[in-house]
């Protein structure tokens, strides 16, 4: 009954807060979207000195605000004068890119490349592995009890319900930022912007999204973000959902920068189809999230003949290092 109350209690007042997405871009400066008005309000800047780049954010249910870094940890962060204090250091090994609250005030964050998803509980500070094969580029929120998030290949919105991972959605490229401007277990506004900071609705469980505003002459490039709503979806019953096929998502053209891998798996060769020609450099991780190697692309390819039989994650990057692909490569 008094988790019941509190439940109330904090939807009542969040609910006056709906319709604002926070969001922290790639100089650390947190900023509020209102979705209904599409204007923006500069909050507080984090010391980029002090505590790395922030990846991603989230609201617990008390209202505060945490955030995890480029350098294994997560903060608390002041929301009035941009202080951070740390609460926990994370393994060391792939970046931590993902980041959301549940309503028993457990944050959760995954390991990119070797899709590990922990959960650090603030009430007791332990920190657990929860399962494998759950990551994101970008972010964590909850829709109707389930942790869902855009996958690492950025293909599918992926909901995970504490045993099987199900498609409910279709992403776009490059997702960096996923929330839920949360009103009821049926009545879920999901967001979602991409790293040049345009905004998409999205409708989960169909192949539906659409673009609604563009946002980066205001925010810049962003790297996460956060509703104050977002956990009570955590606490829905989770019931049967529909998944999607995201068909048309799986075309050579669905590509933002144009780029597509000749083949995978690969031999000798990890070969590339540009759209539009560009000065790009890769890195390939392990199946363990580790660095194996990085170099520059040149004539559309670079060479795979020093990796053993097995999977890697590859991501590009562009002259001004934005990542512009990210996928997994399978060796034979």
């Amino acid at each position: 009954m008094k988790k019941k109350i509190h439940w109330l209690f904090c939807f009542f007042v969040l609910s006056l807060q709906a319709q604002e997405i926070y969001v922290v871009n790639s100089i650390n400066e947190i900023k509020l979207i209102n979705t209904q008005s599409l204007t923006v309000t500069n909050l507080v800047t984090v010391d980029v000195l002090e505590v790395g780049y922030i990846t991603d954010i989230a609201f617990t249910p008390d209202g505060t605000l945490y955030a995890v870094t480029n350098g294994w940890q997560i903060f608390e962060i002041d929301t009035s004068n941009g202080e951070a204090s740390l609460i926990t250091d994370l393994p060391i090994a792939d970046p931590y890119t993902a980041l959301v609250s549940n309503a028993d005030n457990q944050l959760l964050t995954s390991r990119t490349f070797s899709e590990e998803l922990y959960s650090y509980d603030l009430n007791t500070g332990m920190l657990e592995l929860v399962d494998n094969n759950i990551s994101s580029p970008g972010d964590f929120t909850f829709y109707k009890g389930y942790l869902v998030y855009p996958n690492i290949l950025n293909d599918f919105i992926k909901a995970y319900d504490g045993n099987s991972i199900i498609n409910i959605g279709c992403s776009i490229p490059l997702v960096y930022t996923f929330v839920n401007d949360f009103v009821d277990c049926e009545t879920n506004n999901i967001y979602a912007f991409d790293q040049f900071a345009n905004l998409y609705r999205y409708e989960l469980e169909t192949e539906n999204f659409e673009l609604i505003a563009e946002f980066f002459d205001q925010t810049g490039l962003l790297n996460g973000g956060a509703t104050q709503t977002e956990w009570l979806a955590s606490d829905c019953p989770v019931e049967p959902l529909e998944t999607v096929l995201c068909i048309p998502l799986g075309t050579k053209n669905f590509n933002l920068y144009g780029i597509t891998l000749k083949s995978n798996p690969v031999e000798n060769t990890i070969e590339f189809e540009f759209t539009n020609p560009m000065e790009l450099s890769y890195s390939l991780f392990n199946a363990e999230g580790r660095l194996i190697m990085e170099g520059s692309i040149d004539n559309n390819s670079f060479s795979a003949s020093r990796l053993n039989t097995g999977i890697y994650f590859l991501q590009l990057t562009n002259i001004a290092g934005l990542n512009v692909f990210e996928g997994k490569i399978i060796k034979k």
